[in-house]
């Protein structure tokens, strides 16, 4: 049985992999314990509008990129995923959706008969992530749901950790300067590799803490590892 609760127990495969590339993972893994036909991540990027697919495992690229927007979009179906906040709304839970164009004109016609969507979180009443599960099978039991559950808890995580990530867009420069931090070099050894001033050095990493949201070299340097940055 897939691993419960969050992704504390892959946390060494985290140090090494993206977290695009360990959803890929995650949802390959969960495949066979849900046995479900496709899953998708979406998130929603900080400052943006719309959600984006984070990683998909079975839905056509047309079905994926329709449930990052189109689902999203869709306002009365969507409010009750929101509203849920974690918890997994299937079809049967939303009055009407047999009826929906979700349901006509995108999931039905690509074989899939029940499914379920979970937001991965909410930040001023904005979700800024989403969990789908369709199946070609109808009703879904309540140990089913429940393992969705689990699973949603695991790529609440990875959603956060990609939008951390996003947040490491560096120049070359700053690239450079994580890079020896993460080694445990100082200000003054970072200087003098590459050849510039200490009041330089010290002016990227002001810069490097504001654009991470870190606060320290030691935090710098392990959420930079976490996220697969270096």
């Amino acid at each position: 049985m897939a691993d419960s609760g969050d992704v504390t127990g892959d946390r060494d495969l985290m140090w090494t992999r993206s977290p695009v590339t360990f959803a890929h993972g995650l949802l390959a893994r969960w495949a066979g314990e849900l046995d479900y036909a496709a899953a998708a991540i979406t998130y929603r990027p900080r400052g943006d509008r719309v959600h984006q697919v984070l990683a998909n495992g079975g839905y056509r690229e047309d079905v994926a990129e329709y449930l990052a927007h189109g689902f999203v979009a869709d306002a009365r179906v969507f409010e009750y995923v929101r509203v849920a906040s974690g918890r997994p709304v299937c079809w049967e839970d939303v009055p009407g959706f047999e009826q929906s164009r979700t349901a006509e004109d995108v999931l039905r016609p690509s074989g899939f008969r029940e499914g379920s969507s979970v937001a991965l979180g909410v930040e001023k009443g904005v979700v800024t992530g989403v969990l789908h599960v369709s199946f070609d099978r109808g009703v879904l039991d309540s140990l089913t749901r429940s393992r969705i559950e689990l699973l949603a808890g695991q790529c609440r995580r990875l959603v956060a950790d990609h939008n951390d990530r996003a947040a490491f867009r560096l120049s070359p420069r700053e690239h450079e300067i994580v890079v020896l931090v993460a080694q445990g070099l100082s200000n003054a050894d970072i200087a003098a590799e590459l050849m510039v001033g200490r009041r330089t050095v010290a002016t990227h990493l002001e810069n490097i803490f504001a654009k991470t949201g870190t606060r320290s070299r030691v935090r710098l340097a392990v959420r930079a590892t976490e996220l697969g940055v270096l």
